[in-house]
Parts: structure tokens; sequence; C-alpha cells
């Protein structure tokens, strides 16, 4: 028999055992006395579970109470105090700082554009008449100046409608008539509703019979008072809301007033400070203003037209009468646009006119202003500071006072504004308004400064966009 492999036998080694004992029991098994930990886990959950249903249902009562008081304070019960004190929220309080702010520095700018000398109470009458509007020059005027005589020239131009007769009541030039076809919109029909809109204190600037920019600038803004489409232009709906012009030229003899408002043009500022009146340079520029139109529209009119001296016979636009001047609630100076619009209390456009800005940007002020002063037919403080190279090549070393006149350099009209140095005013130039940009105020033509003056009074306010 073949021996078999080796096997080492371990020295002091025990018995091998036939079987491997049972394992044992666990302590914790399910299977003994019943006490498992699992158990009490569970029972102190349940018992935790009851005390805290106990607890609602004990405070379930106070829980509705609160949550309907909630969702509806206003039904809390009001608890009474002997000295309730009022509690103001952050907001309230700043309201309340913020008005009495606006308050006290309302009560100071009236102090300071209240007049110094009161002024003389009227004697009674029936019934009681507006407040008259007060009035501060920007400048004091000279008093050795003379009041000009009427003999020597006319009044504004507005103040002095176009008549349509001459001495003897009748007129040999006859007044132009309109194109038949209404749909044909020539120069002569463009005029027309130029002269309707400027009777109804929307204006262009002035008439030329051109529907430019400024004209479609005007029709904007009656169109969008009007609550058409705002187009720019004269459609039809436009049309009908003006009305047929009718009548948009008169037949005019000019007078010896006419002529005698012609005066020699000072050539300097310092000559402009000796004269007794800015006048009108030419007969042409007076008839123009006084028809509210350009020298070359009033010339293609009277084309046969040379001479102009008393008796001549013209026609020119019939912009008399017009409208009833409104009272505007505020101003609105739109830069971008460069015109004045003047508003109901409804924020309602009533009246529109073309001006022209500030050059510099700089010097276009941008906010809310108001009417400080009102001065109708101003003279012009000439400050050397302003304009030094001017007065370098003349010799000016102090400031200056100008007469009064249409050629005045703020024309016949001055609305001053909150803003120092800054006004609504008129201009010795009225076909260059929205053409060239003044040095910082909004300069208009002399008949739109008159209208503006007119409607606006003391506190009006004036607000400036971009």
């Amino acid at each position: 028999m073949a021996p078999g492999p080796f096997r080492p036998v371990r020295l002091n080694a025990a018995p091998r055992r036939k079987s491997r004992p049972s394992p044992k029991r666990p302590r914790n098994s399910k299977e003994g006395d019943g006490n498992s930990p699992t158990l009490y886990w569970i029972a102190g959950i349940l018992v935790v579970v009851l005390i805290a249903l106990i607890a609602l249902c004990v405070e379930l009562p106070r829980v509705k109470t609160y949550l309907a008081n909630f969702e509806h304070p206003a039904e809390q019960p009001k608890h009474e105090v002997s000295h309730p004190i009022p509690k103001i929220s952050p907001k309230e309080d700043r309201l309340t700082r913020l008005q009495n702010k606006v308050g006290k520095e309302t009560g100071q700018l009236v102090e300071r554009t209240a007049p110094t000398v009161p002024p003389p109470v009227p004697p009674p009458i029936p019934k009681p008449a507006p407040p008259a509007v007060v009035q501060i020059a920007p400048a004091p005027a000279k008093q050795d100046i003379p009041s000009p005589s009427p003999t020597n020239e006319t009044l504004p131009p507005v103040a002095q409608p176009a008549t349509a007769a001459n001495s003897n009541g009748t007129s040999s030039v006859p007044a132009r008539a309109l194109p038949l076809d209404p749909n044909k919109l020539d120069t002569e029909r463009i005029a027309a509703y130029q002269v309707a809109l400027e009777r109804l204190h929307f204006s262009c600037g002035f008439v030329d019979g051109d529907q430019g920019m400024r004209t479609q600038r005007m029709l904007r803004a009656f169109q969008a008072s009007h609550d058409l489409s705002v187009t720019g232009f004269l459609d039809q709906p436009t049309r009908e809301a003006i009305g047929e012009p009718g009548e948009p030229f008169l037949n005019y003899t000019v007078t010896a007033e006419d002529v005698a408002s012609i005066m020699p043009k000072p050539a300097s500022w310092k000559e402009k400070s000796h004269a007794t009146r800015l006048g009108y340079n030419e007969i042409w520029e007076m008839l123009a203003e006084k028809f509210h139109c350009t020298r070359g529209y009033l010339k293609t009119l009277n084309h046969g037209v040379k001479d102009l001296v008393a008796g001549t016979e013209i026609i020119g636009p019939k912009v008399f009468p017009a409208a009833r001047i409104p009272k505007a609630a505020s101003l609105r100076i739109l830069l971008s646009e460069t015109s004045i619009e003047a508003l109901d209390a409804d924020n309602k456009v009533i009246a529109f006119f073309p001006c022209s800005i500030a050059a510099d940007k700089n010097k276009r002020p941008n906010g809310v202003l108001m009417v400080k002063t009102i001065v109708p037919n101003p003279d012009y403080t000439f400050d050397p500071a302003l304009f030094p190279d001017v007065s370098a090549r003349e010799g000016i070393t102090q400031k200056m006072v100008i007469p009064p006149g249409p050629r005045n350099p703020v024309g016949t009209a001055w609305v001053g504004l909150s803003l120092p140095g800054y006004g609504i005013h008129g201009t010795p130039e009225p076909e260059n308004i929205s053409r060239t940009q003044s040095h910082g105020c909004f300069r208009l033509a002399n008949w739109n400064a008159e209208k503006v003056l007119k409607m606006v009074r003391m506190g009006t306010v004036v607000d400036v966009e971009p």
C-alpha cells in the first residue's frame, strides 16, 4: 500500500471534533421573553403623539381666533387705552416733512417775488375784476427818454389789426380767391390753412404757404389736441377739423403811420442805447410782421407792387379777427421740437408756437420752472461780459440800457422765468425763429411772444423737456 501524503502533526493540539457546536442564540432576537427595544421606541412615539394631540385640542380655539384675526384685521377687538400713542409710518413721516418743506419754500418764494411797493387800490366796481398782472421790469428804464408820439410810429402789430378798406371805405384791389378744388394743396391753400390755424393760436411761426418742418410740427400738435391721427400733414380728417378757411386774404391800404414807423437802423450798440425807440428797418418788414408772414411771401402776393407809400393797396393774410386768447394752466417747452405748447388744466394743448433755443447744450435748462416776471414792450440791458468781442470792438466797458421796440433784442414781450437770466421773449428777426439758436432763452416771433404773455400769470409752471 502506498503511503499517503504527508500531513504535519501539531504538537499539543486538541483533539478534533467531529461536529461544530451550534451557534448561540442572540439575546435580542424576537424569540425570547418579549422585552425587545423596538417595542419600547414604538410605545414612546405613541405617547408623544398622544400628548401632542391633547395639547392641540386644548389650544385649538385660540389658534382659530388667531387665524381669524390675521385674515380680517379690521374685525380685531379694539383695546382701549387711556392715552393712545399714534404710530406714524416712515413713509407718512417723510411725506409730512416734504409738505412742510414745500410750504416753507413757497412762502419764501412769494416773499421774494412780491412787489416792494403795494399796488394802488382800484376804485370799487359793481362786479369783481380779475387780479391785475404784476409787472416787474428786468432792467430799469431811462427816465429821461420821452415816450414816442403816436404820430411818429405805430403800436405793436398785435394791438393794431390790419384793416381792409382805404379812407373812403372801398378798395380797388380784389381779394385773392382760393382754387376751386379743395383737395389741391397748392401754396395758396396751404397758406389759407396756416392762416386758419393762426387764428386758433396754433402757429407755424409765419405764413409762407410751405408745408415744411414748422408747419408739420404745428399740425401734429393740433391733431393730438383734437384726438386725430398724428401725421403732421393736411390729410382729410385734419382739414375737416380745421374747417374751410374762407377769406384767408384781405385788402389793405398802407397808412401814413405805417410809413412813419420806419426808423434808421442803428449800426452799433452805443447808437442803439442813444435811440428813443428801435422801430422797423423797412416797410416790407413792418407789413410782414403785421400780417404774420414772411417778406418773400408778402412780395409774392403783391408781385406788381414796387414802391410802398401811403395809400398803396396790397393783399395780405387775414390773421384777424382771431379767437380769444385762452389762459394757460402751464407751458411745456420741447427742446427736441424747438416749440412751446400751452396746456389747460386737463393737460390738453390749447396753443402751439415754434421757438429758438440755445446753441450750447450746456446752456439749455431742463426741468420745471415758473413764470416770475411779465413785461410787455420791455427794454434790454446790454452786459459787456456776455458779449466780450463786441464790447472790445466798440469800447464798451459798462452796462447799457437799450430802448424798447420791435427791433429790441428781446422783441416786444418778456416773460421772465425762475432760473436767473432765462425767459421767453420776442425777437428782432422773426423769420429766423427755429432756424437760428439763441444764447439761452426761448425766442418767439413777436406776435407769438405777445400771445404767451397774455396766456400766463405769475407762478405759471413751465416744464422744459429734452
